[in-house]
């Protein structure tokens, strides 16, 4: 009786679901332009810089967070065995 084990192997990353899973959503770009806002002692009027530096911040920081397409899967292990 032979037995052959086959790792199954997940989809590559597409170059879209990369670049998605790298851009911060917009509650979090919010919540660090409020972070920004109350760092500068709460002053009014600076709303679009505070959104712009925000927005940069969290793309500059979210590239180490992205999933890498290399990793090794962690799919299950099909067993194929021949049945007589």
């Amino acid at each position: 009786m032979s037995s052959k084990a086959t790792t199954l192997q997940a989809p590559p990353a597409t170059d879209k679901a990369v670049r998605t899973a790298a851009l911060p959503t917009e509650q979090q770009i919010a919540f660090r332009a409020h972070q920004i806002f109350l760092e500068r002692g709460g002053t009014p009027g600076s709303d679009l810089d505070d959104w712009l530096q925000a927005e940069r911040e969290l793309t500059a920081a979210k590239p180490c967070d992205a999933p890498r397409p290399s990793a090794p899967s962690t799919a299950p292990v099909a067993n194929l065995r021949s049945r007589r």
